[in-house]
């Protein structure tokens, strides 16, 4: 994927106590198309889990399970504090490479879950991540992945299981205008990230800042930070001095934030994200 020349922003890692889930997930052993194209790698089944818990401290934890159990809805809570200024806010996020063809959105789910302080219990990126792919593949709202890989719906759903709230959605935006306002608003006024699907709907990518214009949070923004998992390559580590983020101005930004014209479904036409305090519509 082309990248376009922007300045990077130095981040503080995000670590801490968040929200709470436990969860195990069977391994998958997945061919699929890759979002840059050609076939991913295919990975033996693994006994690796992945299990995300807060510690309780006035019961006993319970056992382990074939699937995730799902916890109270709760506010999310940053791991650390939103670099605010009077024309926009930086979510300090630790840059992480997707560890497949196909994971960029499991690995835009572990930035923003790390940034929220969820505990991953020192998993390697590998096993966080296709722990995450394997609940994606069973809650791809009925898609094969020929169709979606995966679907914003499902997406959206293991952040909002893995996170334990109920307030992620991927109602998608028939403008880039409108799409805008929405990036503004979650990092402005819920200081949460936002998961963007570009390059005409085959690749996702986490925005974690904006700059704002005038018009604050109610307009689109006039620039963003993105840390795009795939931009140093599978598995790639960014080069010295550089946190793997990238800022792009609004108009830039919006030359690679296209509308979707490779799936289908309500997301159709549509531009894709998937934030918080937007409906659930796959």
């Amino acid at each position: 994927m082309t990248h376009r020349p922007g300045s990077r922003f130095v981040l503080a890692s995000a670590i801490g106590l968040g929200a709470a889930l436990i969860a195990v997930l069977v391994p998958w052993d997945a061919r699929a198309t890759s979002p840059t194209g050609g076939q991913a790698a295919v990975h033996s089944p693994s006994t690796s889990v992945l299990a995300i818990r807060r510690l309780a401290t006035a019961r006993p934890v319970p056992a382990p399970t074939a699937t995730p159990v799902p916890k109270p809805a709760t506010t999310p809570t940053l791991a650390e504090t939103p670099l605010v200024s009077l024309s926009g806010v930086q979510i300090p996020i630790t840059y992480h490479s997707q560890q497949d063809g196909d994971w960029c959105d499991p690995t835009d789910i572990e930035m923003w879950l790390r940034a929220d302080g969820v505990s991953l219990h020192g998993l390697d990126d590998y096993a966080i991540q296709q722990g995450f792919w394997n609940y994606e593949l069973a809650n791809n709202d009925g898609y094969t992945l020929s169709e979606w890989n995966a679907s914003p719906y499902a997406v959206a759903v293991t952040l909002d299981r893995f996170g334990g709230w109920d307030e992620i959605g991927d109602d998608p935006q028939p403008t880039a205008d409108a799409a805008g306002v929405v990036i503004s608003h979650s990092p402005d006024i819920l200081q949460q990230p936002v998961i963007v699907m570009v390059g005409g709907g085959v690749h996702y990518v986490l925005v974690t800042g904006v700059t704002l214009s005038a018009a604050g949070a109610d307009a689109p923004p006039l620039s963003v930070t993105v840390d795009d998992p795939l931009a140093y390559g599978v598995g790639g580590t960014p080069p010295a001095g550089s946190n793997g983020t990238e800022t792009m101005s609004w108009d830039d930004f919006t030359d690679w934030y296209t509308a979707n014209t490779n799936h289908g479904g309500v997301w159709a036409g549509e531009w894709v994200l998937i934030a918080a305090g937007i409906p659930l519509v796959g």
